[in-house]
């Protein structure tokens, strides 16, 4: 058995690993590269392999990193089947629809207002080669084991966002342990990571492998924030991915003002139409997550849901608060926040909230490191509100929760790769591993090829 490390390896994004053994090629993960515009531009280049060789795709989980290049793979000749869990599968096709209506409308404005480099500026894959792809979504449970070739697949919960997995992938004498994304053990929403099954190697990811989260709880962060805009009559706009962190968010606001810790008449605008779809599955898959059946319901039913473009102009139009605006996308790569920090980022009565990972080479990021301008739709804007990040909100395990589950498995694995992160988080990760569970640890090189029989 072999595994190329084809994304995901030295960064965060692009999570791809090729698995041969025996004649069965399987792609864990089809995700697109973010980020930096070298990272970017790699998703315009042909993959590094035959896709018509390849027998099925194996998905962890929804987020664009993961999923996002699959109409990609389809549009360059892949047929065979996607396997994910029932949520995922859900997940996948409202994140794949969105992504390429976001891609469609940002080329046409781009080509409208002439800012691109590129003449015509193109979708790097279209609302068409998406729903070819959405039939081959296949839906599998946990604790199912089942067949693809020469290898044995079993679904376990990483608890990341709704649906998540690690996959388990094994011939007659090896195991591979393929973590996903993991996430936290005191999630509002999410149950805790389940620990790894036995196996002989663990491809484990590290996007916070070099620290541990702060101590301060997200309820108590947002807690502050909200009182300060509520003093200043502001807004906070708080960039949010749709999915999983968005519902984090509406459920501690909401909790936030049954217990009288927030004013309850502040109005809270949730402003992502594919958010809003995406929660109406965390009230179907209830069993996927901490709540019970109809309580997400009610948190809805408390949330201003801004559905139209002309309601969301209308948002930006009214410079009166205090009020909350979610808004995707968390990195402000594209999407709704981006018109919202516009109409919002100048003014230093306002406050932006950070409440996700920003992979470098995002707007977000740049934020993150103390911008007072950033460039949108060709021109840049001027950033005079409060910037405030926090990490208490993040879905990923910490350097302690990573090893922790790694420890929590029932056998010591040969060897350890870990990817999705950062060379100095992997590589931080990889010395406190070796120090202190004594385990053979690397980290890949991307497009490196590691026989593991």
């Amino acid at each position: 058995m072999e595994i190329e490390f084809l994304g995901a390896a030295g960064t965060v994004t692009g999570s791809k690993f090729l698995v041969h053994n025996h004649g069965t090629q399987i792609l864990v993960d089809c995700g697109m590269f973010q980020g930096f515009k070298e990272l970017r531009e790699l998703n315009w280049k042909d993959f590094p392999f035959d896709t018509k060789d390849i027998n099925a795709v194996v998905l962890t989980h929804a987020h664009l990193d993961h999923c996002g290049a699959l109409p990609l793979l389809v549009k360059r000749g892949f047929k065979g089947p996607i396997y994910c869990t029932e949520p995922t599968l859900e997940l996948t096709e409202i994140i794949l629809l969105d992504s390429a209506k976001i891609q469609e409308e940002d080329a046409d404005y781009a080509n409208r207002k002439g800012f691109s480099k590129h003449t015509p500026a193109l979708p790097l894959y279209t609302t068409e080669d998406v729903e070819r792809t959405l039939p081959l979504l296949k839906p599998v449970k946990l604790h199912a084991p089942f067949q693809i070739g020469s290898l044995t697949i079993n679904y376990f919960s990483s608890g990341h966002i709704l649906g998540a997995a690690s996959v388990s992938v094994s011939n007659e004498s090896k195991k591979i342990h393929f973590s996903g994304d993991l996430g936290r053990y005191s999630d509002p929403l999410m149950p805790e990571p389940e620990a790894p099954p036995e196996a002989n190697f663990v491809v484990m990811e590290s996007t916070y492998g070099d620290r541990d989260h702060s101590a301060v709880l997200s309820k108590d962060v947002l807690k502050k924030c909200i009182l300060e805009i509520t003093k200043s009559r502001g807004v906070l706009l708080i960039p949010s991915f749709a999915v999983g962190r968005a519902q984090n968010l509406l459920f501690e606001i909401t909790e936030l003002k049954k217990s009288g810790e927030i004013p309850v008449q502040i109005p809270v605008y949730f402003n992502s139409p594919m958010g809003l779809e995406v929660s109406k599955l965390y009230e179907k898959y209830h069993d996927f997550h901490r709540l019970g059946s109809g309580q997400f319901a009610e948190i809805m039913a408390e949330i201003h849901c801004v559905k139209t473009a002309e309601d969301s102009k209308a948002l930006n139009d009214d410079k009166s608060g205090p009020k909350i605006i979610i808004a995707a996308s968390g990195m402000m790569t594209g999407g709704r926040v981006l018109h919202h920090v516009k109409a919002f980022g100048s003014d230093p009565r306002n406050m932006i909230l950070l409440a996700g990972f920003q992979t470098p080479g995002t707007r977000g990021h740049s934020l993150l490191n103390g911008a007072k301008e950033i460039k949108i739709h060709g021109l840049y804007v001027d950033i005079n509100c409060k910037v405030v990040s926090s990490d208490s909100f993040s879905a990923h395990a910490d350097r302690t929760e990573l090893i922790r589950w790694l420890k929590s498995g029932p056998n010591k694995p040969e060897r350890v790769f870990l990817v999705h992160g950062e060379s100095l988080a992997a590589d931080e990760l990889r010395k406190r591993i070796n120090r202190d569970l004594s385990l053979d640890t690397v980290v890949p090189r991307m497009g490196q090829a590691i026989a593991v029989n």
